[in-house]
């Protein structure tokens, strides 16, 4: 018999708990300061975007290429708190997809 909590018109209401999903062999970063594991900000210092457009008959734009040229430091931190994870931005470079 299935457990839940009986309301009016004696229907049975249940709920779901979520569980974060495991990823067997990997492992999640998380922010040692607040527990985060979900939002996190990559900081690039001393950028150069270059985007290349064409002008639309209409006279709008759309972007056809970009590049992009890091000159300074990059660091990896916390979405939450904003603590400083940059010994983990190999890891989550090598997780990207």
């Amino acid at each position: 018999m299935r457990k839940g909590k009986i309301t009016k018109n004696n229907l049975r209401r249940f709920v779901v708990s979520k569980k974060p999903l495991a990823y067997p062999g990997t492992t999640r970063i998380m922010c040692p300061y607040c527990g985060n594991d979900e939002d996190f900000l990559e900081l690039a210092e001393n950028v150069t975007i270059t985007t290349r457009y064409v002008q639309n008959e209409d006279g709008s734009f759309t972007p056809v290429a970009d590049d992009t040229q890091v000159f300074g430091e990059i660091r990896f931190s916390c979405g939450k708190c904003g603590a400083d994870l940059t010994k983990y931005h190999k890891h989550f470079l090598e997780m990207l997809f």
